[in-house]
């Protein structure tokens, strides 16, 4: 009877050892969960979307936004066939140049361009990019020092000699001269986060993705007015030019567009665009 009672006693304890064990994990987790409840915005500054994220639930901070009617123009099929068949023919004359012609442009040309720009759409309307215009000769040498500074490592090591046969029959290589010789050199920079009137930081969502829309959009607004670019990316050189500048830590480099008219007798590579046989698939 005796042996019973303590085989009873020895198997309960099993039983509640197992199962305090398997609880303890689920109560920390608990208490992980309620400590970090109210954090906001701060725990994702270094947090881009497509991370695995447990994101805090603060729906009572959302505001809806207040809709207004709709104000774009239609046309008719006949209409829209000839505006389509313009702006193809417009568009592909568009050509990246690399000599610029050192004639000044007025500076409300470039503000509209890149107000066109900033109709962009993006990612929950954050609008997460910042074009920086460079005017000052002694700041584009700076830049321009930086970039081929980095350039010729990218040539000689980073990149490979496939990559560097690759673009070899564009004549390019690490010297950037344009980055000088533009009246205007844009950089454009995408906001990782942005700083809410709170002092707390508020993730951009897709924010390279909406900051390469828009340029996309500037690059055409460009050729819509009769200005040339090269699209350049500092690769390695992002970091020096941020700095240079001053701009704030949320700011990241992704491009760089030297602004102007080309250069008289300037040259381009004689390319072949794909077909639209090629590049367009009907389901």
């Amino acid at each position: 009877m005796i042996a019973t009672f303590f085989v009873a006693v020895f198997v309960y304890w099993q039983f509640r050892s197992m199962f305090v064990a398997r609880l303890r994990p689920q109560q920390q987790k608990h208490e992980s969960f309620t400590a970090s409840k109210p954090v906001k915005q701060k725990e994702f500054a270094d947090k881009q979307v497509g991370d695995d994220l447990d994101v805090v639930d603060d729906h009572d901070e959302f505001k809806s936004t207040k809709e207004i009617p709709y104000r774009g123009h239609t046309y008719d099929e006949e209409e829209m066939w000839k505006r389509s068949q313009l702006y193809y023919e417009t568009m592909k004359l568009r050509r990246s140049v690399r000599c610029f012609s050192s004639k000044p442009i007025p500076m409300k040309i470039i503000q509209n361009i890149i107000k066109t720009a900033g109709t962009s759409p993006s990612g929950a309307n954050l609008q997460p990019w910042t074009f920086c215009v460079i005017v000052s000769d002694s700041l584009k040498t700076r830049i321009r020092d930086i970039v081929e500074t980095e350039e010729q490592i990218n040539y000689s090591r980073r990149m490979g000699a496939k990559w560097v046969l690759d673009v070899d029959h564009l004549n390019v290589n690490w010297n950037k001269p344009y980055l000088t010789e533009a009246p205007y050199l844009i950089v454009i920079m995408k906001q990782t986060y942005q700083i809410l009137d709170n002092g707390e930081r508020q993730p951009t969502y897709y924010n390279e993705i909406s900051t390469c829309l828009a340029t996309g959009i500037l690059l055409s607004a460009i050729h819509n007015v009769g200005l040339v670019t090269v699209v350049t990316t500092p690769l390695n050189a992002g970091g020096q030019i941020r700095e240079l500048l001053q701009r704030p830590q949320n700011e990241k480099v992704v491009m760089l567009l030297p602004v102007g008219y080309p250069m008289e007798s300037t040259l381009v590579p004689d390319i072949r665009r794909k077909p639209i046989e090629e590049i367009m698939r009907i389901f």
